[in-house]
Protein backbone atom coordinates (compact mmCIF):
# COMPACT_ATOMS: atom_id res chain seq x y z
CA UNK A 1 0.00 0.00 0.00
CA UNK A 2 1.23 3.15 -0.87
CA UNK A 3 1.92 5.58 1.62
CA UNK A 4 -0.34 8.96 1.93
CA UNK A 5 1.17 11.65 0.18
CA UNK A 6 0.74 15.66 1.02
CA UNK A 7 -1.46 17.46 -1.23
CA UNK A 8 0.35 19.16 -4.06
CA UNK A 9 -1.63 21.67 -5.61
CA UNK A 10 -1.01 24.06 -8.64
CA UNK A 11 -0.44 27.68 -8.38
CA UNK A 12 -3.69 29.52 -8.83
CA UNK A 13 -3.78 32.13 -11.83
CA UNK A 14 -6.13 34.94 -12.71
CA UNK A 15 -7.35 35.88 -15.90
CA UNK A 16 -4.50 36.78 -17.76
CA UNK A 17 -1.80 35.77 -16.42
CA UNK A 18 -2.92 31.92 -16.83
CA UNK A 19 -3.35 32.72 -20.41
CA UNK A 20 0.62 34.31 -20.58
CA UNK A 21 1.64 31.43 -18.58
CA UNK A 22 0.05 28.60 -20.90
CA UNK A 23 1.42 30.26 -23.82
CA UNK A 24 5.12 30.64 -22.52
CA UNK A 25 4.64 27.03 -21.52
CA UNK A 26 3.52 25.95 -24.82
CA UNK A 27 6.24 27.50 -26.81
CA UNK A 28 8.64 26.00 -24.54
CA UNK A 29 7.85 22.48 -24.00
CA UNK A 30 6.10 21.47 -27.24
CA UNK A 31 8.55 20.07 -29.17
CA UNK A 32 9.67 17.87 -25.99
CA UNK A 33 9.16 14.32 -25.40
CA UNK A 34 6.06 13.13 -23.71
CA UNK A 35 6.97 11.51 -20.38
CA UNK A 36 5.59 7.97 -19.64
CA UNK A 37 2.17 8.12 -18.29
CA UNK A 38 0.80 6.95 -15.54
CA UNK A 39 -3.14 7.15 -16.37
CA UNK A 40 -3.61 4.59 -19.78
CA UNK A 41 -0.30 3.47 -20.67
CA UNK A 42 -0.68 0.19 -21.97
CA UNK A 43 2.06 -2.70 -20.32
CA UNK A 44 3.65 -5.26 -22.61
CA UNK A 45 2.91 -8.95 -22.23
CA UNK A 46 5.22 -9.76 -19.95
CA UNK A 47 3.40 -7.05 -17.01
CA UNK A 48 0.17 -8.69 -16.86
CA UNK A 49 -1.23 -11.25 -14.31
CA UNK A 50 -2.97 -13.98 -14.88
CA UNK A 51 -5.22 -15.48 -12.62
CA UNK A 52 -7.34 -18.76 -12.97
CA UNK A 53 -11.26 -17.97 -12.13
CA UNK A 54 -12.47 -21.85 -12.80
CA UNK A 55 -11.46 -24.81 -15.03
CA UNK A 56 -14.16 -27.28 -16.42
CA UNK A 57 -13.59 -30.84 -16.99
CA UNK A 58 -15.36 -33.65 -18.51
CA UNK A 59 -12.40 -36.36 -17.86
CA UNK A 60 -12.91 -38.38 -14.62
CA UNK A 61 -9.52 -38.69 -14.56
CA UNK A 62 -9.38 -34.60 -14.56
CA UNK A 63 -10.46 -32.62 -11.70
CA UNK A 64 -12.57 -29.39 -12.88
CA UNK A 65 -11.38 -25.91 -10.80
CA UNK A 66 -14.64 -24.40 -8.50
CA UNK A 67 -16.66 -26.16 -11.54
CA UNK A 68 -18.61 -29.32 -11.00
CA UNK A 69 -18.07 -32.56 -12.62
CA UNK A 70 -18.67 -32.88 -15.15
CA UNK A 71 -18.75 -29.88 -16.17
CA UNK A 72 -18.01 -27.86 -19.79
CA UNK A 73 -17.59 -24.14 -20.97
CA UNK A 74 -17.18 -24.75 -24.89
CA UNK A 75 -18.72 -21.85 -26.64
CA UNK A 76 -19.79 -19.92 -23.54
CA UNK A 77 -19.46 -16.32 -23.29
CA UNK A 78 -17.76 -14.69 -19.89
CA UNK A 79 -18.95 -11.33 -18.60
CA UNK A 80 -16.27 -9.41 -16.15
CA UNK A 81 -17.51 -6.63 -13.43
CA UNK A 82 -15.55 -3.53 -12.84
CA UNK A 83 -14.42 -5.18 -9.42
CA UNK A 84 -12.58 -7.95 -11.68
CA UNK A 85 -15.32 -10.43 -10.77
CA UNK A 86 -16.43 -13.03 -13.57
CA UNK A 87 -19.53 -14.51 -14.10
CA UNK A 88 -19.99 -17.52 -17.16
CA UNK A 89 -22.41 -20.03 -17.92
CA UNK A 90 -21.27 -23.64 -17.83
CA UNK A 91 -23.02 -26.62 -18.79
CA UNK A 92 -23.56 -30.82 -17.01
CA UNK A 93 -25.57 -33.50 -16.87
CA UNK A 94 -27.50 -35.74 -14.79
CA UNK A 95 -29.36 -34.16 -11.94
CA UNK A 96 -28.41 -30.34 -13.27
CA UNK A 97 -27.92 -29.72 -16.57
CA UNK A 98 -26.66 -26.14 -16.62
CA UNK A 99 -25.56 -23.53 -14.44
CA UNK A 100 -23.84 -20.00 -13.57
CA UNK A 101 -20.26 -19.63 -12.52
CA UNK A 102 -19.35 -16.56 -9.91
CA UNK A 103 -15.86 -15.85 -8.64
CA UNK A 104 -13.49 -12.95 -7.99
CA UNK A 105 -9.89 -13.44 -7.27
CA UNK A 106 -9.58 -17.30 -7.96
CA UNK A 107 -12.63 -18.05 -5.50
CA UNK A 108 -15.74 -18.78 -6.40
CA UNK A 109 -18.19 -21.40 -7.50
CA UNK A 110 -21.69 -22.66 -9.43
CA UNK A 111 -24.45 -20.26 -7.82
CA UNK A 112 -27.26 -20.81 -9.82
CA UNK A 113 -27.99 -24.35 -11.75
CA UNK A 114 -30.75 -25.52 -13.31
CA UNK A 115 -32.22 -28.87 -14.68
CA UNK A 116 -34.11 -29.45 -18.20
CA UNK A 117 -33.41 -31.05 -21.10
CA UNK A 118 -33.51 -27.76 -23.26
CA UNK A 119 -31.60 -24.72 -22.44
CA UNK A 120 -32.99 -22.73 -19.65
CA UNK A 121 -30.48 -20.08 -19.99
CA UNK A 122 -28.29 -18.01 -23.25
CA UNK A 123 -24.78 -18.43 -23.77
CA UNK A 124 -24.27 -14.72 -23.14
CA UNK A 125 -24.96 -13.14 -19.94
CA UNK A 126 -24.01 -9.77 -18.58
CA UNK A 127 -22.48 -8.97 -15.11
CA UNK A 128 -22.37 -5.42 -13.94
CA UNK A 129 -22.54 -3.70 -10.55
CA UNK A 130 -22.93 -7.09 -8.44
CA UNK A 131 -25.85 -7.74 -10.69
CA UNK A 132 -26.34 -10.39 -13.33
CA UNK A 133 -28.70 -10.67 -16.08
CA UNK A 134 -29.96 -13.89 -18.00
CA UNK A 135 -31.28 -14.16 -20.64
CA UNK A 136 -33.73 -17.34 -21.33
CA UNK A 137 -32.88 -19.86 -23.06
CA UNK A 138 -33.48 -20.53 -27.02
CA UNK A 139 -36.65 -22.80 -26.09
CA UNK A 140 -37.66 -20.49 -23.16
CA UNK A 141 -40.47 -17.54 -23.01
CA UNK A 142 -37.80 -14.90 -24.32
CA UNK A 143 -37.80 -12.79 -20.73
CA UNK A 144 -34.64 -11.92 -18.87
CA UNK A 145 -33.70 -12.94 -15.04
CA UNK A 146 -31.57 -10.57 -12.67
CA UNK A 147 -29.45 -12.30 -10.44
CA UNK A 148 -27.13 -10.82 -7.43
CA UNK A 149 -23.97 -12.58 -6.73
CA UNK A 150 -25.41 -14.72 -4.55
CA UNK A 151 -27.69 -16.16 -7.12
CA UNK A 152 -30.39 -15.07 -5.48
CA UNK A 153 -32.77 -13.78 -8.01
CA UNK A 154 -34.02 -9.96 -7.69
CA UNK A 155 -35.61 -8.96 -10.57
CA UNK A 156 -37.55 -10.35 -13.42
CA UNK A 157 -38.35 -9.28 -17.02
CA UNK A 158 -40.82 -11.19 -18.45
CA UNK A 159 -41.53 -10.95 -21.72
CA UNK A 160 -44.58 -8.79 -22.36
CA UNK A 161 -44.12 -5.59 -20.13
CA UNK A 162 -46.04 -2.57 -20.94
CA UNK A 163 -44.95 -3.00 -24.87
CA UNK A 164 -45.63 -6.60 -25.22
CA UNK A 165 -41.89 -7.24 -26.46
CA UNK A 166 -40.76 -10.59 -26.77
CA UNK A 167 -37.15 -12.18 -27.66
CA UNK A 168 -35.88 -9.95 -25.57
CA UNK A 169 -32.15 -10.96 -26.15
CA UNK A 170 -28.59 -10.62 -24.88
CA UNK A 171 -29.52 -7.76 -22.72
CA UNK A 172 -26.63 -5.10 -21.46
CA UNK A 173 -27.24 -4.65 -17.29
CA UNK A 174 -26.98 -1.63 -16.24
CA UNK A 175 -25.76 -0.18 -13.11
CA UNK A 176 -29.11 1.71 -12.04
CA UNK A 177 -31.29 -2.01 -12.34
CA UNK A 178 -31.95 -0.89 -16.05
CA UNK A 179 -31.47 -3.17 -18.93
CA UNK A 180 -30.98 -2.87 -22.91
CA UNK A 181 -31.30 -5.25 -25.22
CA UNK A 182 -33.16 -5.50 -28.63
CA UNK A 183 -36.68 -7.27 -28.98
CA UNK A 184 -39.18 -8.44 -31.30
CA UNK A 185 -42.63 -6.44 -31.38
CA UNK A 186 -45.00 -8.48 -33.62
CA UNK A 187 -43.36 -7.58 -37.19
CA UNK A 188 -41.35 -5.28 -35.34
CA UNK A 189 -37.09 -4.97 -34.18
CA UNK A 190 -36.94 -2.41 -31.58
CA UNK A 191 -34.25 -1.85 -29.37
CA UNK A 192 -35.00 -1.17 -25.55
CA UNK A 193 -34.74 0.28 -22.08
CA UNK A 194 -36.35 -1.55 -19.64
CA UNK A 195 -36.54 -0.95 -16.26
CA UNK A 196 -39.11 -1.18 -13.37
CA UNK A 197 -39.37 1.84 -10.36
CA UNK A 198 -41.03 -0.01 -7.81
CA UNK A 199 -43.96 -2.39 -9.11
CA UNK A 200 -44.21 -0.52 -12.24
CA UNK A 201 -42.41 -1.17 -15.33
CA UNK A 202 -41.48 1.02 -18.21
CA UNK A 203 -39.97 0.14 -21.85
CA UNK A 204 -38.19 3.04 -23.29
CA UNK A 205 -38.03 2.74 -27.44
CA UNK A 206 -34.67 3.90 -28.85
CA UNK A 207 -34.98 2.66 -32.07
CA UNK A 208 -37.33 0.54 -34.44
CA UNK A 209 -38.21 -0.78 -37.94
CA UNK A 210 -41.24 0.06 -37.34
CA UNK A 211 -40.30 4.12 -38.85
CA UNK A 212 -38.68 5.30 -41.34
CA UNK A 213 -34.85 5.16 -40.28
CA UNK A 214 -34.16 1.24 -40.28
CA UNK A 215 -34.57 -1.83 -41.94
CA UNK A 216 -32.82 -4.21 -39.44
CA UNK A 217 -31.40 -4.12 -35.66
CA UNK A 218 -28.22 -5.80 -34.63
CA UNK A 219 -27.36 -6.70 -30.64
CA UNK A 220 -26.77 -3.85 -28.94
CA UNK A 221 -24.75 -2.92 -26.00
CA UNK A 222 -25.31 0.19 -23.26
CA UNK A 223 -23.20 1.82 -20.38
CA UNK A 224 -24.35 3.36 -17.57
CA UNK A 225 -25.06 6.87 -19.06
CA UNK A 226 -27.70 4.85 -20.49
CA UNK A 227 -26.07 5.51 -24.37
CA UNK A 228 -26.62 2.49 -26.51
CA UNK A 229 -24.54 1.73 -29.97
CA UNK A 230 -25.77 -0.92 -31.89
CA UNK A 231 -24.84 -1.78 -35.92
CA UNK A 232 -28.27 -0.77 -37.71
CA UNK A 233 -29.43 -1.56 -41.76
CA UNK A 234 -30.95 1.99 -42.53
CA UNK A 235 -33.61 2.23 -45.09
CA UNK A 236 -31.99 4.29 -47.22
CA UNK A 237 -28.39 5.07 -47.69
CA UNK A 238 -25.41 2.85 -46.74
CA UNK A 239 -25.70 -0.47 -46.06
CA UNK A 240 -24.92 -0.48 -42.74
CA UNK A 241 -24.28 2.30 -39.85
CA UNK A 242 -23.01 2.25 -36.83
CA UNK A 243 -25.34 4.04 -34.19
CA UNK A 244 -24.85 5.56 -30.41
CA UNK A 245 -28.34 6.44 -29.64
CA UNK A 246 -28.34 8.73 -26.65
CA UNK A 247 -30.58 8.44 -23.22
CA UNK A 248 -32.81 11.06 -25.18
CA UNK A 249 -32.88 8.13 -28.07
CA UNK A 250 -31.33 10.93 -30.52
CA UNK A 251 -28.39 9.00 -32.75
CA UNK A 252 -25.28 9.91 -33.48
CA UNK A 253 -23.58 8.02 -36.50
CA UNK A 254 -19.94 6.48 -35.41
CA UNK A 255 -19.62 5.37 -38.74
CA UNK A 256 -21.35 3.87 -42.01
CA UNK A 257 -20.63 1.58 -45.35
CA UNK A 258 -19.15 3.77 -47.89
CA UNK A 259 -15.58 5.05 -48.94
CA UNK A 260 -13.60 4.16 -45.67
CA UNK A 261 -15.25 1.02 -44.86
CA UNK A 262 -17.77 -1.35 -47.00
CA UNK A 263 -18.58 -4.02 -43.75
CA UNK A 264 -18.80 -4.32 -40.09
CA UNK A 265 -18.81 -7.07 -37.19
CA UNK A 266 -22.59 -7.60 -36.77
CA UNK A 267 -21.58 -6.90 -33.01
CA UNK A 268 -20.43 -3.75 -31.44
CA UNK A 269 -18.69 -2.36 -27.96
CA UNK A 270 -19.60 0.61 -25.91
CA UNK A 271 -17.47 1.82 -23.10
CA UNK A 272 -18.30 3.17 -20.22
CA UNK A 273 -17.69 6.80 -21.18
CA UNK A 274 -19.29 6.73 -24.78
CA UNK A 275 -16.24 4.97 -26.86
CA UNK A 276 -16.75 2.47 -29.37
CA UNK A 277 -15.40 -0.24 -30.91
CA UNK A 278 -16.02 -1.98 -34.08
CA UNK A 279 -14.33 -4.28 -36.72
CA UNK A 280 -15.02 -2.85 -40.35
CA UNK A 281 -13.43 -4.35 -43.62
CA UNK A 282 -11.57 -1.59 -45.65
CA UNK A 283 -12.98 -0.70 -49.03
CA UNK A 284 -10.03 0.31 -50.43
CA UNK A 285 -8.05 -3.11 -50.09
CA UNK A 286 -11.11 -5.28 -48.04
CA UNK A 287 -8.69 -6.27 -45.05
CA UNK A 288 -10.55 -6.28 -41.76
CA UNK A 289 -9.26 -4.28 -38.86
CA UNK A 290 -10.67 -3.16 -35.70
CA UNK A 291 -10.93 -0.04 -34.80
CA UNK A 292 -11.88 2.37 -31.77
CA UNK A 293 -14.26 5.79 -32.19
CA UNK A 294 -13.60 8.20 -29.54
CA UNK A 295 -16.81 10.33 -30.19
CA UNK A 296 -14.95 12.66 -33.43
CA UNK A 297 -12.27 10.02 -34.60
CA UNK A 298 -11.89 7.16 -35.85
CA UNK A 299 -8.42 4.91 -34.35
CA UNK A 300 -7.09 1.60 -36.24
CA UNK A 301 -6.36 -0.43 -33.19
CA UNK A 302 -4.92 -3.55 -35.46
CA UNK A 303 -5.84 -4.54 -39.13
CA UNK A 304 -4.71 -7.40 -41.70
CA UNK A 305 -2.12 -5.86 -42.69
CA UNK A 306 0.03 -7.20 -38.92
CA UNK A 307 1.81 -10.21 -40.12
CA UNK A 308 0.61 -12.52 -37.40
CA UNK A 309 -3.08 -11.42 -37.89
CA UNK A 310 -5.13 -13.19 -40.21
CA UNK A 311 -7.69 -10.61 -42.02
CA UNK A 312 -10.73 -12.27 -42.06
CA UNK A 313 -10.90 -14.00 -38.86
CA UNK A 314 -11.31 -10.25 -37.22
CA UNK A 315 -15.21 -10.90 -38.63
CA UNK A 316 -15.73 -13.36 -36.43
CA UNK A 317 -15.63 -11.91 -33.36
CA UNK A 318 -16.73 -8.62 -31.81
CA UNK A 319 -13.95 -6.18 -29.86
CA UNK A 320 -14.79 -4.96 -25.98
CA UNK A 321 -12.96 -1.42 -25.27
CA UNK A 322 -12.74 0.36 -22.00
CA UNK A 323 -12.67 4.22 -20.93
CA UNK A 324 -8.85 4.29 -20.98
CA UNK A 325 -9.08 3.63 -24.72
CA UNK A 326 -7.82 -0.01 -24.82
CA UNK A 327 -9.41 -2.39 -27.51
CA UNK A 328 -8.74 -6.18 -26.60
CA UNK A 329 -10.12 -8.96 -29.45
CA UNK A 330 -9.55 -12.31 -30.65
CA UNK A 331 -8.19 -13.26 -34.18
CA UNK A 332 -6.53 -16.15 -35.36
CA UNK A 333 -2.57 -15.67 -34.87
CA UNK A 334 -0.57 -16.99 -38.09
CA UNK A 335 2.19 -17.61 -36.77
CA UNK A 336 0.50 -20.75 -34.63
CA UNK A 337 -2.56 -21.13 -36.68
CA UNK A 338 -4.32 -20.90 -33.62
CA UNK A 339 -6.77 -18.43 -31.87
CA UNK A 340 -5.44 -15.86 -29.80
CA UNK A 341 -5.92 -12.74 -27.61
CA UNK A 342 -4.82 -8.92 -28.48
CA UNK A 343 -5.11 -5.67 -26.75
CA UNK A 344 -4.46 -2.73 -28.03
CA UNK A 345 -4.55 1.28 -27.49
CA UNK A 346 -3.93 2.63 -31.22
CA UNK A 347 -0.15 3.06 -30.06
CA UNK A 348 0.53 -0.57 -28.73
CA UNK A 349 -0.34 -3.96 -29.50
CA UNK A 350 -0.01 -7.03 -27.08
CA UNK A 351 -0.83 -10.00 -27.70
CA UNK A 352 -2.12 -11.30 -24.46
CA UNK A 353 -2.76 -15.31 -24.83
CA UNK A 354 -1.80 -17.38 -27.50
CA UNK A 355 -1.16 -21.22 -29.13
CA UNK A 356 1.70 -23.14 -26.74
CA UNK A 357 1.28 -20.41 -23.94
CA UNK A 358 1.96 -21.99 -20.11
CA UNK A 359 -0.72 -20.39 -18.39
CA UNK A 360 -0.83 -20.66 -14.47
CA UNK A 361 -3.76 -23.06 -13.52
CA UNK A 362 -5.01 -25.16 -10.04
CA UNK A 363 -3.12 -28.20 -11.92
CA UNK A 364 0.15 -25.89 -12.15
CA UNK A 365 1.12 -24.36 -15.87
CA UNK A 366 -0.35 -26.01 -18.72
CA UNK A 367 -0.04 -25.19 -22.24
CA UNK A 368 -3.06 -23.44 -23.75
CA UNK A 369 -4.50 -24.55 -26.84
CA UNK A 370 -5.95 -27.63 -28.57
CA UNK A 371 -5.83 -29.16 -31.84
CA UNK A 372 -9.50 -30.18 -32.50
CA UNK A 373 -8.38 -31.44 -36.23
CA UNK A 374 -10.37 -31.23 -38.96
CA UNK A 375 -11.88 -27.92 -40.05
CA UNK A 376 -11.80 -26.46 -36.57
CA UNK A 377 -8.01 -27.01 -36.12
CA UNK A 378 -6.10 -25.01 -33.55
CA UNK A 379 -8.10 -23.35 -31.01
CA UNK A 380 -6.76 -21.50 -27.89
CA UNK A 381 -9.28 -18.64 -26.72
CA UNK A 382 -12.92 -20.11 -26.15
CA UNK A 383 -15.80 -18.13 -26.31
CA UNK A 384 -15.83 -13.71 -26.36
CA UNK A 385 -13.85 -12.11 -24.30
CA UNK A 386 -14.29 -9.03 -21.40
CA UNK A 387 -12.78 -6.06 -20.29
CA UNK A 388 -12.99 -3.21 -17.46
CA UNK A 389 -11.81 0.10 -16.78
CA UNK A 390 -8.81 -1.08 -14.74
CA UNK A 391 -7.85 -2.20 -18.05
CA UNK A 392 -8.49 -6.40 -16.72
CA UNK A 393 -9.25 -8.85 -19.63
CA UNK A 394 -11.32 -11.48 -18.97
CA UNK A 395 -10.75 -14.57 -21.46
CA UNK A 396 -11.51 -18.73 -21.36
CA UNK A 397 -8.63 -20.54 -22.79
CA UNK A 398 -8.33 -24.39 -24.53
CA UNK A 399 -6.28 -26.63 -22.89
CA UNK A 400 -4.33 -29.14 -24.49
CA UNK A 401 -5.21 -31.80 -21.56
CA UNK A 402 -8.69 -30.90 -23.02
CA UNK A 403 -10.32 -29.04 -19.93
CA UNK A 404 -11.37 -25.16 -20.52
CA UNK A 405 -9.64 -22.42 -17.78
CA UNK A 406 -11.41 -18.94 -17.44
CA UNK A 407 -9.02 -16.17 -16.71
CA UNK A 408 -8.53 -12.70 -15.42
CA UNK A 409 -5.49 -10.62 -16.74
CA UNK A 410 -4.88 -8.04 -14.82
CA UNK A 411 -2.05 -5.39 -16.35
CA UNK A 412 0.73 -4.08 -13.68
CA UNK A 413 0.11 -0.28 -14.24
CA UNK A 414 0.20 2.35 -11.65
CA UNK A 415 -2.65 4.39 -12.21
CA UNK A 416 -2.33 8.15 -11.71
CA UNK A 417 -4.15 9.69 -9.00
CA UNK A 418 -6.42 12.31 -11.12
CA UNK A 419 -6.38 12.65 -15.12
CA UNK A 420 -3.94 15.33 -14.55
CA UNK A 421 -1.26 12.85 -13.23
CA UNK A 422 0.02 12.16 -16.47
CA UNK A 423 3.50 11.74 -16.14
CA UNK A 424 6.19 9.86 -13.64
CA UNK A 425 6.61 9.90 -11.15
CA UNK A 426 2.36 8.86 -10.74
CA UNK A 427 0.62 9.83 -7.52
CA UNK A 428 2.25 13.33 -7.54
CA UNK A 429 1.07 16.16 -9.43
CA UNK A 430 3.88 18.38 -10.26
CA UNK A 431 6.06 19.84 -13.21
CA UNK A 432 6.09 16.80 -15.68
CA UNK A 433 2.68 16.30 -15.85
CA UNK A 434 2.19 19.87 -17.07
CA UNK A 435 5.24 18.91 -20.24
CA UNK A 436 3.41 16.17 -20.53
CA UNK A 437 0.13 17.68 -21.31
CA UNK A 438 1.21 19.87 -23.37
CA UNK A 439 3.49 17.94 -25.57
CA UNK A 440 0.31 15.49 -25.92
CA UNK A 441 -1.64 18.98 -26.72
CA UNK A 442 1.05 20.19 -29.23
CA UNK A 443 0.35 16.51 -31.41
CA UNK A 444 -3.28 16.12 -30.62
CA UNK A 445 -2.95 13.47 -28.64
CA UNK A 446 -6.43 11.77 -26.84
CA UNK A 447 -4.22 12.25 -23.70
CA UNK A 448 -4.75 15.79 -23.50
CA UNK A 449 -8.40 15.84 -25.19
CA UNK A 450 -9.80 17.11 -21.95
CA UNK A 451 -12.72 18.74 -22.19
CA UNK A 452 -15.54 18.93 -24.61
CA UNK A 453 -16.29 18.84 -28.06
CA UNK A 454 -13.60 15.74 -27.89
CA UNK A 455 -11.96 15.60 -30.87
CA UNK A 456 -11.01 19.05 -30.97
CA UNK A 457 -8.04 20.36 -28.92
CA UNK A 458 -9.12 24.31 -27.34
CA UNK A 459 -8.13 26.56 -24.29
CA UNK A 460 -11.43 24.29 -22.98
CA UNK A 461 -8.83 21.61 -22.66
CA UNK A 462 -6.42 23.44 -20.92
CA UNK A 463 -9.03 24.36 -18.29
CA UNK A 464 -9.80 21.28 -17.85
CA UNK A 465 -6.61 20.05 -17.09
CA UNK A 466 -5.73 22.84 -15.05
CA UNK A 467 -8.61 22.26 -12.81
CA UNK A 468 -7.85 18.57 -12.17
CA UNK A 469 -3.91 19.94 -11.57
CA UNK A 470 -5.08 22.08 -9.12
CA UNK A 471 -7.04 19.57 -7.05
CA UNK A 472 -3.90 17.74 -5.92
CA UNK A 473 -3.13 14.33 -5.09
CA UNK A 474 -5.11 12.80 -2.16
Amino acid sequence: MSTPRARSRAPQYAGETLLIAIVILFKTFSASTASAQCTDALPDAAAWDLQIQCRSSLEAGISPFNLPFPSSLSSQYVSLDDDGAVAIRYISSGAQTEGVFYGINGVGSSIISASSPDSVYSTDLDLHAGMLALADGPFGAGGVHIHDTTGANIQNFPAGGPMALSGMGSPTMLADGAIAYRADFGFEDVIAIDEFDGPTRSQTVLASTLGPDYTFLLTPTANDARQVVANTLPASGPSRRIVRFEADGSPTTVVETGAMFNAFVNSTAIASDGQVAFSARRSADSVWGVYRWNGATITEIASGDNPDINSGSLANFPPVINAMGWVAFRATDITNDSTALWVGDGDTLVKLVEYDQLMPTDLGDLLAGFDFGGLTGKQTINGVIDINDAGQVAVASFFRNGTIGVFVATPNIVAGCNPADLAEPCGVIDFSDVVAFLTAFATMDPAADFAAPFGQFDFSDVVAFLAAFGSGCP
